[in-house]
């Protein structure tokens, strides 16, 4: 499954080629609960970040059954949100290097929200690089699922980024510590 995804993240193969079993499905919810946790532990304690992944996983899932349903897919859900939620564990993995940078002004930036911080270059480029990256690869994944053209599956992945990050956001600012 692994390399399957990975094969997606560099559009070489589609959500199709996910197994469709089970195994399959639980496979990638248990890799994103752990990867996404793991991520969102560097700037979280450790139970809102399990909450915040739980969250980030449940609407990436609601969110694709969402629209495959509408779309009259809903034989697809399985393999597209696997296809989503594995994806989205391996952009997760390899934005941590450049998020660990980041820490210092963040932290700075949530104890003074007008303090004038400085962000590394390369740690911006980069988690702007793999978030423009990972958004492409949900095009895909979309388009490959909807069988559509590229307009609808644009709007389903920025759809579903705006959904991720202001639902499973809120929960997580909503559960930390400062909040």
């Amino acid at each position: 499954m692994i390399i399957t995804s990975w094969r997606i993240c560099i559009f070489r193969a589609g959500p199709q080629d996910l197994p469709a079993v089970p195994q399959s499905v639980a496979h990638a919810i248990m890799l994103a609960l752990i990867v996404q946790a793991v991520q969102f532990q560097l700037s979280l304690p450790l139970l809102p970040a399990i909450a915040q992944s739980i969250v980030a996983v449940v609407v990436i899932w609601a969110f694709t059954a969402g629209v495959l349903t509408m779309r009259s897919q809903p034989e697809r859900v399985p393999q597209t949100a696997s296809a989503l939620l594995a994806t989205n564990a391996i952009f997760s993995l390899l934005l941590v290097p450049f998020l660990i940078p980041m820490l210092p002004a963040m932290e700075q930036l949530a104890r003074d929200p007008e303090a004038d911080i400085n962000v590394p270059a390369l740690s911006l480029v980069g988690t702007l690089g793999l978030s423009a990256w990972s958004i492409a690869v949900s095009v895909w994944i979309f388009r490959n699922a909807l069988d559509s053209r590229n307009a609808l599956a644009i709007l389903c992945a920025l759809g579903l980024a705006a959904a991720v990050y202001i639902i499973a956001g809120g929960v997580g600012i909503m559960l930390s510590p400062q909040a």
